[in-house]
């Protein structure tokens, strides 16, 4: 118990980070899956087509990003914990520092290839002519591209605050 309470409220916020990361990356997986090869307008295009080059950069780089901050994240939470003396402790304090201001940039990019490999099926579906035959499915993938988005946003707005907290309270002399 006493180890929870020793936790700043940088640790919690960034607890919450991992979560919405790990959630918005379980949407992209669902809606990536749901909307490739899918048509999203009278025939005319799909929503998504990994044989097209912005969705496979897209498929790439979204996943790896998200998961290398999710990874800082973690670490720069171990490394906040760490007790060390000297030049040790400082290199800690150092390296949970950078990893915490480097994790919301990689949800930053995840996010931005993210929407931008939904460009088209998001334009199609949402931003069409009235008389193109807009297909259901490809209306609940594009709600589920645009739910992921927000979660990613949400994640790097909570990242970035959280490296403005201490991950560990201060001890009280």
């Amino acid at each position: 118990m006493n180890f929870i309470k020793k936790q700043g409220i940088g640790t919690w916020i960034s607890l919450g980070a991992i979560l919405l990361s790990i959630i918005a990356l379980i949407i992209y997986g669902a809606a990536t899956g749901a909307g490739n090869g899918l048509e999203i307008a009278s025939g005319s295009e799909n929503f998504y087509d990994f044989n097209r080059g912005p969705d496979l950069q897209m498929k790439s780089l979204v996943v790896v990003c998200a998961v290398l901050a999710l990874v800082f994240l973690a670490v720069a939470i171990v490394l906040g914990e760490l007790k060390l003396e000297g030049i040790a402790g400082k290199v800690c304090g150092v390296a949970s520092n950078a990893l915490r201001i480097v994790a919301p940039a990689l949800i930053i990019v995840a996010l931005l290839n993210f929407l931008y490999g939904s460009f088209t099926g998001l334009g199609w579906t949402f931003f069409s002519n009235e008389e193109l035959a807009i297909f259901a499915e490809a209306t609940k993938v594009g709600q589920q591209v645009i739910a992921g988005l927000v979660i990613f946003v949400i994640a790097a707005i909570a990242t970035i605050v959280a490296a403005f907290f201490g991950m560990v309270k201060k001890e009280e002399a």
